[in-house]
């Protein structure tokens, strides 16, 4: 094992833990299952006994979500999600993954094969025996729907595209693998919701950004993964600010790089990106060309994600949907989907993340709207899943809500909008 390769160090000492337990109020996963004594447990208490020298016996690690919703709340900044993910590695490493875990780490490489070829592999993913023999023989629950792949790919959408034409300030999109392969339309709706702010979008090169990994406790890979990326941002965040739309994508880039993967420019990368909505907030907040909407006469509900809790930047989608002329946008009081990413597909794992949803669900069934909005590809699925409801991400609504001088919106009328089926 070379130095790089070595596990980070912890960036606090896991002693400043107040033992408040705050934390353990907050965690969704040890809420709904015993066999998951808690981030406290989980991270500073454990981290006070714990020994490089010993192997692991605490397998119920492997059972957290990596939601980070106990760094959120915890009064003494103690990094309890980033001792989890150590204690998560120690133990995988020891033990070894399973080859569902390399096969679903791998989306960013096989989902481009499976986006060229949608036309096969979406119906064959729907198919009962494949569902069966997934479940049987990698134990993905067959009760979990998989996601549709898309071609063309967002990237080969953007390639190709007719660029409107004009100048303005540039500023750099981070997509993501998810909406490269499998929801396009947020990327083109992030385009287009960009380019009516009056600026030139620009598609850096660019990774899977290395949470799939992260999930898994593969810190080794997920370092490399998040190395290479840098390397290519780098190179843009010197000129411009980068803007991502997925909040797990944006977490990983702004937060995990630096403090626990420890990559050399990380630092630099975070002070230049930016979530989309918290992007486009800003400049109507400074008073720069901004876009104006029409009225859409819609009751939405929104859902704040995890991940963008974790980024500390407020509700900046629910901010933007409020200046939407006739939507009544109320927030989901809720505190977490379950999903949590890969997490809930896996059958072991899938009656708690069922389990963790059901506030999420009964107050989405209070609240009775005719669409659900957040910023979180997992959270889309989840939801849906959960409610059978509309779910997008708030720049698509933003997108097809744009008032445009001399041209027709991009979707249609308002009362044609294709939300509610």
């Amino acid at each position: 094992m070379t130095k790089e390769e070595k596990p980070v160090p912890l960036t606090k000492l896991p002693d400043v833990c107040v033992r408040c337990a705050t934390c353990m109020a907050a965690c969704p996963v040890s809420r709904v299952t015993p066999r998951f004594p808690g981030p406290k447990q989980a991270g500073p208490g454990a981290q006070r006994f714990r020994s490089a020298a010993e192997a692991s016996v605490d397998d119920w690690i492997d059972l957290c979500t990596g939601c980070r919703l106990c760094d959120t709340v915890c009064p003494a900044g103690v990094p309890i999600s980033e001792m989890n993910m150590m204690a998560k590695a120690k133990y995988l490493d020891e033990r070894g993954r399973t080859f569902r875990d390399w096969l679903l780490v791998r989306s960013d490489l096989f989902g481009e094969m499976a986006a060229r070829y949608s036309k096969i592999v979406n119906p064959l993913l729907k198919k009962k025996v494949v569902r069966w023999l997934l479940d049987a023989l990698l134990r993905i629950d067959r009760r979990r729907a998989l996601p549709a792949y898309e071609h063309p790919t967002f990237r080969r959408w953007f390639r190709t595209r007719q660029a409107p034409k004009g100048g303005g300030p540039e500023v750099a999109y981070f997509y993501g693998c998810f909406t490269n392969t499998n929801e396009t339309d947020v990327g083109k709706a992030a385009v287009e919701i960009l380019e009516a702010h009056g600026l030139k979008v620009v598609v850096p090169p660019q990774r899977c950004c290395g949470i799939p990994r992260l999930g898994v406790g593969d810190l080794r890979r997920a370092r490399e993964m998040g190395r290479r990326n840098v390397d290519f941002l780098l190179r843009t965040v010197r000129g411009l600010d980068i803007v991502f739309s997925s909040t797990s994508c944006g977490l990983m880039l702004r937060h995990e790089y630096g403090p626990l993967l420890h990559l050399p420019g990380a630092e630099e990368l975070a002070r230049r990106l930016f979530d989309i909505c918290e992007y486009l907030l800003g400049l109507h907040e400074e008073g720069k060309p901004a876009a104006t909407f029409q009225p859409i006469p819609l009751k939405a509900a929104y859902f704040a994600p995890c991940h963008l809790r974790s980024l500390d930047i407020g509700l900046p989608a629910l901010e933007l949907l409020r200046r939407v002329p006739g939507l009544d946008v109320s927030l989901v009081e809720a505190e977490c989907c379950g999903l949590g990413g890969l997490y809930g597909f896996k059958k072991e794992k899938f009656a708690i993340a069922e389990e963790i949803g059901k506030d999420l669900t009964e107050a989405i069934a209070r609240m009775k709207p005719d669409i659900i909005l957040t910023d979180c590809e997992g959270c889309r699925m989840q939801i849906r899943h959960l409610t059978g409801l509309k779910v997008l991400h708030p720049v698509q609504l933003l997108r097809d809500a744009l008032e445009r001088q001399g041209e027709e919106i991009h979707r249609v009328p308002v009362e044609s909008f294709n939300y509610l089926g």
